[in-house]
């Protein structure tokens, strides 16, 4: 569309034609509003991503409808998963927790964002939301309940007025900056490089992760797609960037290096596409995302999983989630801040059972002294998961999308960190790797402690925060994402005799019981056995990072 003089006014005014952008013209058009996206660049474009849709995000897109398109292409259904820790390949087999036998869906799909948020750009198009391209937003303000949206397409100027604008304006976000929400707090930040590869030789949907001490806390990914193309990329905090000096690109160039010498797929691997790097804000570091006249959506909004990094399915989500504040504000004709507070509601009451979880345990992994530690923590539950499908299926919820049971997954970890605890003490055989787990720990607490004591406190007590966050979910909150989110606002019923997945379960019970158990035998084996005094941190090796500071 070409840009006009005078102002063009809508119900809504949506910044940034995204997944979430898109996502929330097409769900406020179906619902016959007056809604406009403004986004800044032509599509197609391209977008530093994963590329990564698990299933959850997939059945967000069938209930769209737009899934049939998106699947028309050449596609290969993710299904499989080879997970390496350092050079060591630990787990290579089906991706459990996408095995629900009542769901067709139980698969990824690797889409390219030029072609995918093309696609959805289209359907709020098609839905009857007008879409102005190439159109950079410079101010946004508002007065006397009325938004103003000025834009430069370019030598000419758009302007749009709304009592409401939704900002889905990626990370940096344009509307939060204007609304006084931006984000800067590097805890919550990651900072990620990917490229296209061709030369890759790899039989059916088999993707691929690695976690490298260099990296952490962070992984690297190989997401294979048709014709022997994949996307590659590294992801970390922009803390550990910042404070060790590691370079996102160096990174990606060492990470692809090292992929050709493990992965005899990756062997002949070469770069298709410049490698680009990018920034997420994760869903840790949200103190609110409403605020007078709008809302802040996806990546804008910080709706990024605090572990994986993945934000497409939950930037959709979000969006969906803030259409019935969104009809109800128009509806009554109030929109300050206090009026749009629903939206928080509904997003933490959605999000928080899971999520809470996981900034929890990005929390824990983002001290880079403990690396050693979480590293061989990590190695241990893949190698559980190669022998035991149920935990496989159970633990890599962790990794894998909305059925996340946290409850249920620390029963089974604690269960088997106390079971081996008391093998250690009672000097069963294969007690010696706990042992040398204890010492890792021991000697990274002591460096992060004594190198800088400060830091070291403070990401203390940001665990301590977020264990209390925990607690007034863990126990008593149902997970309302496996059903999925139109289901949690209503716009789809549940089947028949259908509740939201509980966070307890019986299985969960008795996972607790055996953790209890485990505890137990670990006690009686204190008061009859002699342990080993801990070893001396101090006298340890000494890894000397480069933290600046």
């Amino acid at each position: 569309m070409t840009a006009g003089r005078a102002a063009q006014a809508y119900d809504v005014i949506v910044v940034g034609g995204g997944p979430a952008g898109a996502t929330m013209a097409w769900a406020l058009a179906t619902q016959g509003v007056r809604v406009a996206i403004v986004e800044r660049a032509t599509f197609p474009r391209d977008k530093v991503c994963g590329d990564y849709i698990e299933p959850g995000g997939l059945r967000l897109l069938a209930r769209m409808g737009v899934l049939p398109e998106i699947e028309s292409g050449e596609r290969l259904k993710i299904t499989r998963n080879r997970v390496y820790f350092g050079p060591k390949l630990l787990y290579r087999g089906d991706i459990q927790y996408y095995d629900n036998p009542d769901d067709t869906l139980n698969y990824g799909l690797v889409v390219a964002r030029r072609e995918f948020d093309a696609i959805l750009l289209q359907a709020a198009r098609d839905a009857g939301a007008d879409v102005f391209t190439q159109a950079t937003v410079r101010v946004v303000t508002r007065e006397k309940g009325l938004v103003t949206v000025e834009a430069t397409v370019g030598d000419q100027t758009l302007t749009l007025c709304a009592p409401l604008v939704v900002g889905a304006d990626r990370t940096e976000s344009t509307v939060a900056k204007h609304m006084g929400l931006r984000r800067t707090d590097r805890r919550h930040i990651g900072v990620a490089q990917r490229a296209y590869v061709r030369g890759v030789e790899i039989d059916g949907g088999e993707a691929t992760v690695w976690f490298d001490e260099e990296i952490a806390p962070g992984y690297g990914w190989m997401f294979p797609m048709p014709g022997g193309l994949a996307n590659v990329g590294v992801g970390f905090s922009s803390e550990t960037s910042q404070r060790f000096g590691l370079p996102v690109r160096e990174a990606f160039d060492r990470a692809l290096a090292r992929l050709r010498i493990r992965h005899p797929g990756c062997a002949h691997a070469e770069l298709a596409s410049r490698p680009i790097g990018g920034v997420v804000k994760t869903y840790g570091g949200i103190d609110r995302n409403h605020f007078d006249g709008g809302l802040l959506i996806g990546d804008a909004g910080s709706f990024v999983d605090p572990l994986t990094g993945e934000g497409i399915t939950h930037g959709m989500e979000s969006a969906i989630l803030a259409l019935p504040t969104l009809l109800d504000a128009l509806e009554r004709g109030r929109f300050d801040a206090d009026d749009l507070a629903t939206f928080d509601r509904d997003f933490r009451n959605y999000f928080d059972p899971a999520m809470r979880y996981l900034a929890l345990s990005g929390a824990l992994v983002s001290n880079r002294h403990l690396s050693e530690f979480w590293l061989r923590v990590g190695a241990h539950g893949y190698e559980e998961a190669a022998k035991d499908p149920a935990f496989a299926r159970l633990a890599g919820s962790v990794f894998g999308g909305p059925a996340l049971q946290p409850l249920a997954v620390s029963a089974q970890m604690w269960a088997r960190v106390f079971s081996r605890y008391a093998q250690a003490l009672t000097g069963d055989a294969g007690a010696g790797r706990f042992t040398e787990d204890i010492q890792a720990f021991q000697r990274g607490w002591s460096r992060s402690a004594s190198e800088n004591p400060d830091w070291h406190a403070e990401w203390l007590r940001d665990v301590i925060a977020r264990t209390l966050e925990v607690q007034k979910t863990i126990w008593t909150r149902r997970n309302p994402r496996p059903d999925g989110v139109f289901r949690y606002i209503g716009l789809e019923d549940a089947a028949p005799g259908a509740r939201p997945a509980p966070l307890a379960s019986q299985e969960t019970q008795a996972m607790i019981v055996e953790t209890v158990r485990a505890i137990v035998e670990a006690g009686v084996a204190l008061l009859t056995s002699r342990a080993a005094p801990p070893p001396d941190a101090a006298a340890q090796p000494r890894r000397r990072w480069r933290v600046k500071p």
